[in-house]
C-alpha cells in the first residue's frame, strides 16, 4: 500500500530522535500507527515510530535512531519511510512533494566512531542514510573502542587515573564480578517467585522516599498477605550479611524495584524490573539522551534497556525518559512519583520543617537560603566547584539579612564541603548521605540551584528560586538540558557571584 498525495512538510532533530511532519491530502488516509522506518535493502526489517500522532491536518512521527531492531542503533545503510498495511512487509511511502530547503543531518561521536545520519528525498522517498566510520586520528575522541562500541563511555575524556584510583577500580570490578558469579550460581538453584518483590536501595543510608512510600501503601492495602516483600539497603551501608544475600535475593525476586541503573551487568530475564528513578523529573539530560558526549553510555551496551517499566511524574516526561532509557513509550508510566505526595500534607510539612530546624538550630527564626547545585563531571569523578562562592561576602550578607546559608551538594559528590571556621555560625554544610532531602526544602525560604531537578519538588511549596549558572554555555555543550533553560526555570538566572549577592 502506498499513500498518494502525501507531502513532506519538515524534518528536524531533537538529540537522537528525528521528527518527520507529513501532510496527507486527506488527513485520514494515513494511520499514525502504520508509519515505519524500513531498511531499503531488506524490506522485512523495519521499526515503528517511537510515537506518531495527528496534529491538525498533519501527521507527525518521531523515530529514535539509536533504538533500531534489537534495541541497538540503526545499522549502516539506507532507511526509508514506509507504511504498514497489515502484510508482513511495509511499503515505501511515496511523497508528492518535499520541503524546498535542505534537510538537516545529524552526527555523533561514540567512543571513537562517528555515527552520522544523512537525510534526503530521492525518487519520491524520504531516506535516512546511516554511516558509521572511525573518527579521524588526532580527534579528541580518536581512541576507539571495539566495534560495535562497547560501554567504555568516559575513558576517552578521562584524565590518566592515579595508582590509588586504579586500585579502587580493580576492587570495584572484582566485587561486581563476584556479584555476577554469585547471581548466576543462585539462578541455577533458585526459581523466581512471582509473589516476591525486592526493593533495592542505591543512594544514602536508607531506602528512598519513593520506595518507602510504595512500601507504606502496600502495607495499607494489605498486599503483604499475598506477597513476600524484601529490601536491600543502599550499597554504601550494606552489611556483610546484606552483601552475601544480595545475589540470592536478586535471583529469587519476581519483581525488582530500583532507583538507578544498578542491574545492567546481570541477566534479569524472568523478572519485572520497575525503575522509580531518583529524580522527580527531567531537566538535565540523562541516559542515552547524552549520546555524543564523552561520558555517555554506549547505545550498544546493556544499560537501561532491561527496565520493564519506568515511573515518571507526568505525560511531559514520557518521551524524555523513553529516549533516555531506550524504552518504548508505552512502558514509561506517568503515574507520578510517590514521594511527592507528602508535599501536599500540611502536617508532614510542619514536622519536616521542625526536624530541619532541630538539626540546624542556628536557623530558627532566620531566613534559610539553600544552595543545592547538581554535580559536574571531572574525568570519572563527580565534583562541584565551590570556589565560585566567596564565603566572606556570603557571611556578611547573612549578617545583613539575618539569614543562614546552607550548602548541600549532590550525594554522589564525595569531596567534603570546607567552610572556614569563622563563618560556620551562618554558613553550614547541609550535605548528607540521604538522596532526597524534602525536609530541608520545607524549612527553606529561598532555593539557589543551577540544573538540578530539585526545583520540581521545591516548586510545590510555592517559594522563590534563584538560578546561579556561571557555566551555562559550557554545561549546555558538555551535558545539556531538555528544555530551553531560560524559558523553563521559574526564577531569575545569574551568572556571576556579584549578581547572586545583589539579587539575594
Amino acid at each position: 500500500m502506498t499513500a498518494p498525495n502525501v507531502a513532506l512538510v519538515s524534518l528536524r532533530w531533537e538529540r537522537i530522535q528525528v521528527i518527520v511532519r507529513l501532510r496527507p491530502a486527506s488527513p485520514e488516509s494515513v494511520e499514525p500507527a502504520a508509519v515505519r522506518l524500513q531498511r531499503a535493502d531488506d524490506p522485512a526489517t523495519s521499526i515503528p515510530a517511537t510515537r506518531a500522532w495527528r496534529e491538525g491536518g498533519d501527521l507527525v512521527a518521531r523515530f529514535n535512531v539509536m533504538q533500531g531492531p534489537g534495541g541497538v542503533p540503526l545499522e549502516s545503510g539506507s532507511w526509508v519511510l514506509a507504511l504498514a498495511d497489515g502484510t508482513a512487509t511495509p511499503n515505501p511511502l511515496l511523497l508528492d512533494a518535499a520541503v524546498s530547503q535542505d534537510l538537516p543531518d545529524a552526527r555523533w561521536e561514540i567512543q571513537g566512531w562517528a555515527y552520522a545520519v544523512l537525510s534526503s528525498v530521492r525518487s519520491g522517498q524520504l531516506q535516512l542514510e546511516v554511516r558509521l566510520s572511525p573518527v579521524p586520528s588526532g580527534s579528541p575522541d580518536a581512541r576507539r573502542a571495539d566495534f560495535p562500541p562497547r560501554d567504555r563511555g568516559r575513558q576517552a575524556a578521562a584524565a590518566p587515573p592515579s595508582l590509588a584510583r586504579r586500585a579502587r577500580w580493580v576492587g570495584r570490578d572484582l566485587l561486581l564480578r563476584l556479584l555476577k558469579l554469585g547471581y548466576l550460581a543462585a539462578r541455577l538453584v533458585r526459581r523466581r517467585d512471582p509473589r516476591r518483590i525486592l526493593f533495592v536501595g542505591h543512594y544514602g543510608t536508607d531506602l528512598s522516599g519513593d520506595m518507602r512510600a510504595v512500601l507504606t501503601r502496600m502495607a495499607e492495602l494489605g498486599l503483604e498477605r499475598d506477597h513476600q516483600i524484601a529490601t536491600l539497603p543502599p550499597l554504601g551501608v550494606r552489611t556483610l550479611r546484606d552483601r552475601i544475600r544480595t545475589p540470592w535475593e536478586l535471583a529469587r525476586a519476581g519483581t525488582i524495584v530500583i532507583e538507578e541503573d544498578v542491574l545492567f551487568m546481570l541477566p534479569t530475564r524472568g523478572a519485572r524490573v520497575i525503575q522509580l528513578w531518583h529524580a522527580s523529573g527531567a531537566l538535565k539530560t540523562i541516559g542515552f539522551s547524552r549520546i555524543g558526549q564523552p561520558s555517555a553510555r554506549s547505545p550498544w551496551g546493556p544499560h537501561y534497556k532491561y527496565f520493564t517499566y519506568a515511573i515518571v511524574s507526568g505525560e511531559h516526561d514520557v518521551p524524555l525518559f523513553a529516549e533516555a532509557f531506550g524504552m518504548p513509550e508505552e512502558r514509561v508510566l506517568p503515574l507520578g512519583h510517590p514521594r511527592m505526595d507528602r508535599f501536599f500534607d500540611e502536617s508532614w510539612r510542619a514536622q519536616a520543617r521542625e526536624a530541619t530546624l532541630a538539626a540546624f538550630p542556628m536557623a530558627r527564626g532566620r531566613r534559610v537560603i539553600l544552595y543545592a547545585p547538581t554535580w559536574r563531571a571531572s574525568g570519572w569523578r563527580r565534583v562541584n566547584d565551590l570556589s565560585v562562592l566567596d564565603y566572606r561576602r556570603l557571611h556578611e550578607l547573612c549578617l545583613e539579612t539575618d539569614s543562614i546559608f546552607v550548602v548541600r551538594l549532590h550525594p554522589t559528590v564525595t569531596k567534603p564541603v570546607e567552610i572556614p571556621a569563622e563563618y560556620r555560625d551562618r554558613i553550614v554544610d547541609g550535605t548528607t548521605t540521604v538522596m532526597d532531602a524534602p525536609a530541608v526544602l520545607c524549612a527553606t525560604d529561598l532555593l539557589i540551584t543551577d540544573y538540578s531537578s530539585i526545583i520540581l519538588e521545591y516548586a510545590l511549596l510555592g517559594r522563590p528560586m534563584l538560578f546561579f549558572a556561571p557555566d551555562l554555555d559550557a554545561y549546555r555543550a558538555e551535558r545539556d538540558v531538555y528544555m530551553p533553560y531560560e524559558d523553563f526555570v521559574p526564577g531569575r538566572i545569574v551568572e556571576t557571584f556579584d549578581d547572586l549577592v545583589e539579587v539575594i
